[in-house]
């Protein structure tokens, strides 16, 4: 491959900019509405299964996505831009830019189907990409779990990293994550969490029929 190696990360490169971007004009401006609620979105869903498609509906489903752009502070950002960097890295690698946007977006939504399901009628605004991140995650240890992958490059990782050593990390990442290393202590969303590794395991499911 010609390309350089800006040049083959540069989506996982945007990626990490829209939310990093979206985060530090939440801090200056406020995006309080795009916070996830479990309970305006239950309210939201129902309401639209009876036909309503008010702006007020679809912006409370939208929320299910829109959450995973925004962070509690700098440390929250950092800790889950780092993983996302790591995963979306070899993810991108062995299934092309698509496949990275994708599972970005559906197990952020998958993280918040796991939160509302964890707590339907909770009240408490969640945010946050660690959903999402752990969906990352999960979609890689589901294709190394699968079979054998190539290695990849992770700068600043000096060498190649082999697949059993990448699945390793990732498991190590939910454990950091469920001790609360990463993002706040005292409002870790677990149920986020779970619902995205699973949804990233399912999901891998179906892309190891297309990336053999």
């Amino acid at each position: 491959m010609n390309d350089s190696v800006l040049e083959r990360r540069l989506p996982v490169l945007i990626l990490i900019a829209a939310v990093t971007l979206v985060s530090l004009f939440d801090w200056s401006l406020g995006f309080g509405s795009w916070m996830m609620v479990p309970d305006d979105v239950v309210t939201a869903w129902q309401a639209l299964k009876t036909g309503e498609t008010s702006g007020n509906v679809l912006q409370e489903l939208f929320t299910t996505v829109s959450a995973a752009f925004l962070h509690a502070d700098g440390s929250h950002l950092m800790g889950n831009m780092l993983f996302l960097w790591i995963f979306g890295v070899v993810v991108q690698e062995l299934c092309g830019w698509k496949w990275l946007i994708g599972v970005f977006l559906i197990t952020a939504i998958g993280g918040s189907i796991g939160q509302i399901l964890l707590d339907v009628e909770s009240d408490i605004p969640t945010l946050g990409a660690s959903g999402a991140v752990m969906g990352m995650e999960g979609f890689y240890f589901g294709l190394a779990t699968l079979r054998t992958r190539p290695e990849a490059q992770v700068w600043p990782i000096a060498r190649p990293v082999n697949s059993t050593e990448l699945a390793t990390a990732a498991i190590i990442g939910v454990m950091l994550d469920f001790m609360g290393v990463i993002g706040p202590d005292m409002s870790v969303a677990y149920g986020a969490h779970i619902g995205g590794f699973i949804t990233g395991i399912l999901i891998s499911l179906i892309a190891d029929r297309f990336i053999r």
